[in-house]
């Protein structure tokens, strides 16, 4: 009995189908592995001169530790010191200033009140035949003498305050000006990263270049550069595989975030075949583990994200 070749064939065909359907689920773009911090780069001040580098690269350092040191920092450290004591002596010294000033007010007051109450009582005797004009005009003059003195010595206490003030604000100034010198002249790590690379060496000079580039690499992610036409069908959650002839076997990742904006590509691929500029879409991929990416910062990658997940 001969067999209906039409229901073989449509068996194959669906067989057939759901492969076809998941190689269609897959989107393939390339990528670059990179720190979850990112690349911090250490500079210093152009022109200045490398006194020294106490870390090597593949160092792990914690932030605020330090990395090294440029030839202007003993110049920075002797303007601050130097501006902290002149603060310290200034305010000492309008301190004493503004102590006798507060003496001389006190005194003032106390003539100025003396003064007060003689006038009254002699203008309240005024119309007596013992109180003469002379006496009235004198005890007048008493006091408009003291409350002018008075009103100079609170004059007196304000200006050597403004004064102070003024001086204080001044260094102040200088010793903020110290530290930013100080700052620059230390190298000192932004956040606990490991020393990706170190151009410096003890004794060069600053340049335009960086000096060290730090980075985090206890987590890795893969910036991958997805087509502008395809970017609507990628979303968080989705899962990736990440390959490349430097590693050992692929490795797996999650989407993690989709940019907003378009550009053109950074990357371009091996393949002579392949189109060398293109608009694309940067999506973050979070790797489930970080070696051996960890080892291979900025290296390319082939990424394969699974559209039927996420």
């Amino acid at each position: 009995m001969k067999s209906n070749p039409r229901p073989l064939a449509a068996a194959l065909l669906a067989g057939l189908l759901p492969l076809a359907a998941s190689a269609a689920e897959t989107l393939t773009a390339l990528g670059r592995v990179l720190p979850r911090s990112g690349i911090v780069d250490v500079a210093g001040v152009a022109g200045d001169t490398i006194e020294a580098i106490s870390v090597r690269e593949g160092d792990w350092v914690e932030a605020g530790q330090s990395l090294g040191t440029l030839s202007s920092a003993r110049e920075a450290r002797r303007r601050l010191a130097q501006a902290e004591a002149d603060l310290a002596a200034s305010r000492q010294s309008h301190e004493r200033e503004a102590e006798l000033a507060r003496q001389r007010i006190a005194l003032a007051e106390n003539e100025a009140r003396i003064a007060e109450e003689r006038f009254k009582r002699i203008d309240a005797a005024r119309t007596s035949e013992f109180v003469s004009p002379d006496q009235v005009e004198a005890r007048t003059l008493d006091r408009q003498s003291t409350a002018v003195k008075l009103a100079a010595a609170r004059r007196e206490l304000e200006k050597i305050t403004s004064d102070a003030d003024k001086a204080a604000r001044t260094t102040e100034a200088e010793i903020t000006a110290a530290r930013t010198q100080l700052n620059a002249a230390e190298l000192r790590a932004p956040l606990k990263a490991r020393v990706l690379k170190c151009n410096a060496r003890p004794g060069g000079i600053v340049g335009r270049t960086e000096l060290l580039r730090l980075g985090n690499t206890a987590e890795m992610i893969v910036v991958a550069e997805v087509y502008e036409a395809d970017i609507l069908k990628v979303k968080a959650g989705q899962k990736v595989t990440v390959s490349s002839p430097a590693l050992p076997k692929s490795v797996t990742g999650v989407v993690e975030s989709v940019s907003q904006m378009v550009f053109r590509n950074a990357l371009e691929s091996v393949d002579p075949n392949a189109g060398t500029q293109g608009r694309v879409v940067e999506v973050t991929v979070r790797m489930d583990e970080a070696s051996p990416l960890d080892r291979l910062v900025l290296l390319q990658v082939d990424v394969v994200i699974n559209l039927g997940q996420g």
